[in-house]
């Protein structure tokens, strides 16, 4: 049979169905998302699937792979499913989610975790978005709401989820579609974060801020790495003669190596710095640039950032305890009214070489984004460099109806309002006169 979907659809219907692709080819029938253990969800992936079944087959190395065990036919709870797409999923491809898997996943279990997968339905879905839409009380502050994005993100999980469960066929479609109609829409979000660092703002950061965390905002600004990236990053990574930092694939979000200059004299001091132990020798290739002097990598700095954006800007912190969840409930809202987090220094690493001439594209490589229609959202441009721009046109030619419109524009400046359309003879008498 080939390749073929066990529905009742037919034609390009059957295409685009939710139902799993299955391939068969000499006597073995599998279905093609569980026997490659990833989500397919077009003809044209289906083809490549099969094929690979195929050269499995012929090479004698088919075997079993991705497959589930024969089959448990009780219900499946959506808790007991979050297990399966965890392991599966998540953690056998190394996905960037995998850090954070279990954060985004709790709302869900939360609400829908003892509940049948089979029972979910678009409406149970539409009242959870409701939900996530309500005030809230977070860290003590009354009247806190999610923003779009966050409920998007949460929501988007969801309907990954619910895809991958389809073509897993632990269901027979996605309560997120009705055949080609979409049940449930995302929110509108405008996610182009404007916040620029002013260069007044970078020395302030930099004035107050420990040795290391000084150490940390430079590079950030002028390699545009990020946090994860930062603190993955080691001193083999470095090429000292071509001042060239990698970025190795295993620790960036798109899990392609890149490569970033080293691009300012302050950025290659500060490497170098923290290149050197408490004896002054050079610290090893495997250890982390972002350490202390005995070469321990540092695994947060979100209390020393926070101790330094408030103080940059005036704000004496104040703790109940020591962590940031315990700093004060009014230096907590000044922290919110400054406005400034650790990812605007990636922000304006990109908004400054675009506002240098830099073209997007090598922006986008720099940053290591896979479509520079997300490189745009960083094109931030400062208030006075756009009233700069629109200045110019001061310089070009006024309008003059006389000497720079056309003939008939011209006319109509000319003649007064109330003859321009009474001067003109009516269509109708000319056609008659000419019959």
């Amino acid at each position: 049979m080939g390749l073929y979907k066990i529905c009742t659809h037919t034609g390009r219907a059957r295409d685009r169905c939710g139902h799993a692709w299955w391939g068969s080819f000499r006597g073995k029938r599998v279905s093609l998302s569980k026997w490659t253990n990833r989500e397919i969800d077009s003809k044209e992936g289906a083809k490549v699937a099969l094929d690979e079944l195929k050269t499995a087959i012929r090479d004698g190395t088919f075997d079993e792979r991705g497959l589930d065990p024969p089959a448990d036919t009780s219900p499946i709870t959506f808790g007991k499913f979050a297990e399966v797409y965890k392991q599966r999923h998540v953690l056998a491809k190394g996905l960037a989610l995998s850090s954070t898997v279990d954060y985004r996943l709790k709302p869900l279990i939360e609400r829908f975790g003892d509940r049948q997968l089979a029972d979910i339905k678009t409406a149970d879905i539409d009242d959870f978005v409701a939900d996530l839409k309500q005030p809230r009380t977070v860290n003590g502050l009354d009247g806190r709401r999610l923003t779009p994005a966050s409920i998007n993100r949460t929501l988007g999980l969801l309907r990954h989820m619910l895809n991958w469960a389809v073509g897993r066929e632990y269901l027979d479609r996605t309560p997120f579609r009705r055949g080609t109609e979409v049940l449930i829409r995302m929110e509108l979000e405008d996610n182009k974060r404007r916040r620029r660092v002013s260069e007044a703002e970078e020395r302030a950061l930099l004035a107050v801020a420990s040795p290391h965390l000084r150490s940390m905002i430079i590079a950030a600004l002028d390699t545009g790495m990020r946090r994860g990236e930062m603190l993955a990053l080691r001193f083999g990574d470095i090429d000292w003669t071509r001042r060239m930092i990698t970025l190795r694939g295993a620790t960036t979000k798109s899990r392609r190596t890149r490569l970033v200059p080293i691009g300012t004299a302050r950025l290659l001091a500060v490497l170098e710095w923290l290149r050197l132990d408490s004896d002054g020798e050079h610290k090893g290739d495997e250890v982390p640039v972002f350490s202390n002097e005995a070469g321990e990598p540092l695994k947060t700095f979100k209390k020393a950032w926070v101790v330094a954006v408030l103080k940059s800007h005036g704000v004496d912190p104040r703790w109940r305890k020591g962590s940031y969840r315990d700093l004060s409930t009014d230096c907590q809202q000044r922290f919110r009214d400054i406005n400034v987090h650790w990812h605007d220094l990636r922000h304006e690493y990109a908004s400054r070489l675009v506002e240098r001439g830099v073209p997007l594209a090598q922006v986008r490589d720099l940053l290591g984004h896979a479509s520079i229609l997300t490189t745009e959202r960083y094109d931030n441009q400062r208030l006075e460099a756009l009233q700069a721009a629109v200045e110019r046109l001061e310089g070009g030619k006024r309008f003059d109806p006389k000497t720079e419109a056309t003939d008939e524009v011209s006319r109509i400046f000319q003649v007064p309002a109330e003859q321009r359309f009474a001067s003109r003879e009516d269509p109708a008498d000319e056609n008659r006169r000419s019959h």
